[in-house]
Formats: C-alpha cells, sequence, structure tokens
C-alpha cells in the first residue's frame, strides 16, 4: 500500500462540523442518505497485530480494528488505497492538479456543498477525501455520539458522487480573483502544483470529475483502519450496513511509481 507520507503533500478538502460546538452539547442525529442497499456481513475475524483486529467484509472489504480506551472522546477512520493520479499520464496537468478543489465544491449525495455544511452545522464529524499521486484516501474522526454520521458520509463518497458545473463556475472566478490579487497566477511559482491562471482557464470540469469518480468507483480496493474508544458490538452493525454493503469488484490497483509528478507537466 502507498505510504501515507507521500499522499499527504497538499491540504485537504474536508466535510467537517463546527469546532466550536461545546463537548457537552446534544446534537440530533441526521440522515444523510436516502435509501441504503441491503446490508453485508462479518465473516472473517482474526486478530492482527499490534492490538489491531482484522475484519474481512462480505463484499471482499478488508477493515483493520485498534480499540483504543485511552482516546475517550474521539474515533478515527482511514479509508487507503493505491492508484492516485500516477495512473493518468495522458489528462492534462491542469485537470489533475484541481481534483481535490473540485471534488469539495461539488456537493455529496442529494446536497450541495453549502447545503451540506449547513446540514451538519453543529455536529462534531469531520471527513476528508484526497486523491494524491500515488492513492485515494478518506481521512475521518468523530465523537462517539457521531459515528453513523462519519459512516453516512464515507458511504456516499462511495456512492453519490455529484457535479455540480455551476458551483465550480463559481469557484474558478473566485479563484482567478484570489491569483491575480496575490500574483501567483503568472507562473512565478514553480512548484509542481502551482494553478496558473493560463491552466485555470482551461479546466475540463466534466473530465476532472470522471477522474474524480474512478478514484472512489471500487471501494473493494480500499483498507480501511478505524482507532477509538468503540466496542466491536457498535462497531460492526455500522461496518455491515455502510461498508459491507458497497458495490466491490475484484481489481486492485497499484500505482505507476516510476511515473513521473504528472502535476509538474505542461498542458
Amino acid at each position: 500500500m502507498f505510504c501515507l507520507s507521500v499522499l499527504l503533500t497538499s491540504s485537504f478538502t474536508t466535510v467537517s462540523a463546527e469546532s466550536e460546538a461545546p463537548a457537552a452539547e446534544t446534537v440530533n442525529s441526521v440522515s444523510l442518505i436516502q435509501q441504503l442497499p441491503a446490508p453485508g456481513r462479518i465473516v472473517r475475524n482474526v486478530p492482527n497485530r499490534n492490538g489491531f483486529t482484522r475484519y474481512t467484509l462480505s463484499n471482499g472489504i478488508t477493515v483493520l480494528f485498534h480499540q483504543d480506551s485511552e482516546r475517550t472522546n474521539e474515533i478515527t477512520m482511514y479509508a487507503l488505497s493505491n492508484g492516485g493520479t500516477s495512473l493518468y499520464p495522458n489528462i492534462p496537468s491542469a485537470d489533475l492538479k484541481v481534483l481535490n478543489e473540485c471534488l469539495n465544491v461539488s456537493g455529496l449525495g442529494r446536497y450541495s456543498e453549502r447545503e451540506l455544511q449547513q446540514t451538519l452545522k453543529g455536529h462534531k464529524v469531520s471527513v476528508t477525501p484526497y486523491i494524491g499521486l500515488y492513492g485515494e484516501l478518506i481521512s475521518s474522526s468523530t465523537t462517539p455520539g457521531e459515528l453513523e454520521t462519519m459512516f453516512q458520509l464515507n458511504h456516499l463518497y462511495f456512492t453519490s458522487l455529484r457535479t455540480d458545473l455551476t458551483a465550480f463556475n463559481s469557484w474558478r472566478e473566485h479563484k482567478r480573483e484570489e491569483m491575480s490579487v496575490n500574483g501567483n497566477g503568472n507562473g512565478k511559482d514553480k512548484s509542481a502544483c502551482a494553478l496558473t491562471i493560463k491552466e485555470l482557464d482551461v479546466i475540463n470540469y466534466d473530465l476532472v470529475m470522471q477522474v474524480v469518480a474512478q478514484r472512489f468507483s471500487n471501494a473493494g480496493d480500499f483498507t480501511f483502519v478505524i482507532s477509538g474508544n468503540i466496542s466491536e458490538g457498535v462497531l460492526i452493525p455500522l461496518l455491515e450496513k455502510y461498508i459491507a454493503s458497497l458495490r466491490t469488484n475484484n481489481r486492485h490497483e497499484q500505482a505507476d511509481y516510476h511515473a513521473y509528478d504528472t502535476t509538474s507537466r505542461t498542458s
């Protein structure tokens, strides 16, 4: 599996709760999914190294779980997969540079980005998808009381990505203004992921979202790593409902580690 430090080389896009919400605040549960497929099941459960338990789900997904009683009010989940932009040598670099920005502004499921943020206001949950050079990651954290909301958001990233051309165009205009004011859209910034105004103008939003959808099209290519103060009795029904129910196939991709950094190419 790709190195996590390689993947985490850029700022994330995040669906998150209000960080100011008091810890003792009671937050009503939120239902983000209108209709779920039939749940799957745990088909294998074996001890793994370093105190983790390894679950194999009926759809082939692997889950590693560590019950950490010292983290009394935080649960984290990472879904990791090989691949990333290394598999797209023929996609223009301008499009590859904005995958995560376009993913963020497009919303999720039946919600626009603004509607989703409003729906999650006051909820202490953060779910962050990211596409890097060698892989994909969904990084999530929450409190025990918001655990199901976190699982719902992860489920939606695999099943209900959406496009929003109006939101993208609005983002592009804002980005153009920002780059003009800061003077960083004229090519002076030579870093690999730097975007110029010329590149901004030629981004193919449809192509970008096709690549994004491909990166999250097969949940079976992801390994889920969960840690926190949560019992198996609470965790397993959520795994069966939201993760074991995801569509998968038998394809497991490998990143092209011999590929040069596609974000540094000219379009």
